[in-house]
């Protein structure tokens, strides 16, 4: 007797933790935190133009609560620095970050007291998108990249 004979025709079998990372990669919610020109940047990639919706992440969420993936786009002042981070702490697990364009990811030309030279070093960035400012082809890719690590990685890691 093959598989074929206890099977009813159109079942379809998986294991469950490959059935979650597929349901988790292809919704992934940001959490957008756009303070400079890269937020336009931002903005664009969810236009009818580049379709960010094609990849599963229209859902732009403005409570952390409801986000797993942050996109922190601009310069970031150390005053504006806690609340960044208290709305990181408030996102629920497993939670992914971009960082996009040269601000947010290393200060930018604003190398000066009052920025912060990369938001890395408060909290953890997964994909960085270079660029002053990035177009939106690179948060896309960006989003490509998450959405990798999201369908490799183990669910024990991540929780």
């Amino acid at each position: 007797m093959g598989l074929e004979s206890w099977m009813p025709e159109g079942a379809l079998t998986t294991r469950v933790d490959e059935l979650v990372k597929w349901g988790r990669k292809n919704s992934l919610w940001p959490m957008p935190f756009g303070v400079a020109c890269c937020a336009i940047e931002m903005m664009a990639t969810l236009t009818s133009r580049y379709d960010l919706s094609r990849f599963g992440s229209e859902a732009i969420r403005f409570s952390p609560r409801q986000a797993d993936l942050m996109i922190v786009s601009g310069r970031i002042s150390i005053k504006m620095m806690p609340v960044l981070a208290k709305i990181w702490e408030q996102m629920p697990e497993p939670k992914y970050c971009i960082s996009m364009g040269a601000c947010a990811s290393c200060g930018g030309i604003f190398d000066t007291y009052t920025m912060v030279q990369g938001v890395d070093n408060f909290i953890p960035v997964d994909v960085y998108i270079p660029g002053c400012p990035p177009r939106p082809e690179g948060l896309i890719d960006a989003v490509i990249k998450i959405q990798e690590m999201v369908a490799n990685e183990k669910m024990s890691k991540r929780h």
